[in-house]
């Protein structure tokens, strides 16, 4: 249990470290105004501090830098959002306010200009379709007898298509008859319960008859939902994100762009995230981003298209001004509606 006193000094070091990224001593903290204690007060706290956890002493100072364990409490228990960031909503405003873009290029000047606000890599990830519903599956007959266009349709106005080849011995009413049947089974189901509605179907006697047709339709199904499911992610910053101190060295820039990459993103588009999240340091649980935190925070478009917004940047991340700013964005998203 920290006093008064330590969580202000505390604040006081991790605000100071965010901006000039120098080790923090007692004497930069005792020209602070609201840090009215003398400088032998202030070293005593930053001693125990340090003895319990929440900073660091660097081999090349005698100033102190925070730990996770220091910049975890400071955001679960210090952190005071900054209100100067208000000035930028009315940027976020007009991005999403104007008619005169569509929808996606709308979400990609919105990551840009995060990107560019912050300095750190910044992702919009797409709508997963995942709460949409099948609208109707149709095959559309092509010029030649032994081919068609197989479509399915969600909710969400999302279409795939594939091109199906009626094997020798089937006829076009054949096939139609096995898309009937799929329609007629998987019409306002969502996409997630779809898996376990192909595999009853496919069991099912006159579906199996048919198995030149089984294997290409439901491959095909399986695909599309899967991509259904992906949705479309825009990302900008990474430059940004590498021209930060902590990023000079080449070892570390390649194991990060491999992190984003691949575990970063996976983990983000399928995990349930309600609320803002901060993953700081090795609480990321991905190698290679020990030196980073990440910012998660759900947005909702409408009840159809749902997303999750990203920010990867240093330990060392501006937590006063990027929480509010997440959570001003998240809540506009739903500007976007109906475009």
């Amino acid at each position: 249990m920290l006093t008064d006193r330590q969580k202000l000094i505390l604040k006081a070091i991790i605000e100071e470290y965010v901006t000039t990224n120098e080790p923090v001593g007692s004497k930069s903290l005792t020209e602070k105004p609201y840090l009215t204690y003398s400088s032998a007060t202030i070293r005593y706290e930053m001693q125990h501090l340090e003895e319990t956890g929440y900073l660091k002493k660097t081999h090349t100072s005698s100033g102190r830098v925070p730990s996770e364990m220091g910049y975890r409490y400071y955001v679960d228990h210090l952190v005071i959002r900054d209100e100067v960031v208000s000035e930028y909503f009315q940027y976020v405003d007009d991005i999403l306010d104007n008619k005169l873009i569509t929808k996606e290029e709308a979400i990609k000047k919105l990551t840009n200009f995060l990107s560019d606000l912050t300095g750190y890599y910044t992702a919009i990830i797409g709508t997963s379709s995942e709460l949409a519903k099948v609208l109707k599956m149709e095959i559309v007959p092509l010029e030649s007898t032994s081919e068609a266009v197989l479509l399915i349709v969600t909710s969400t106005g999302d279409v795939e298509s594939h091109k199906i080849y009626i094997p020798q011995g089937y006829k076009m009413d054949d096939l139609m008859r096995i898309i009937s049947m799929f329609d007629t089974a998987m019409y306002g189901r969502s996409i997630y319960e779809i898996r376990d509605v192909l595999s009853k179907e496919a069991a099912k006697p006159r579906i199996r008859q048919m198995v030149d047709f089984q294997d290409d339709i439901l491959n095909f199904m399986i695909k599309s939902f899967e991509n259904f499911l992906k949705g479309e992610t825009y990302d900008a910053g990474l430059s940004k994100l590498f021209s930060q101190p902590e990023f000079q060295d080449r070892e570390v820039i390649q194991k990060v762009i491999a992190a984003i990459n691949s575990e970063v993103m996976k983990s983000f588009t399928t995990q349930e995230i309600q609320g803002i999240k901060i993953h700081i340091g090795s609480e990321n649980l991905c190698n290679g981003l020990e030196e980073c935190s990440i910012i998660t925070i759900p947005y909702a478009i409408n009840e159809n298209e749902m997303g999750t917004i990203l920010f990867v940047g240093p330990t060392r991340m501006n937590y006063r001004a990027t929480i509010p700013l997440l959570e001003y964005v998240a809540n506009s998203m739903k500007k976007l509606d109906k475009r």
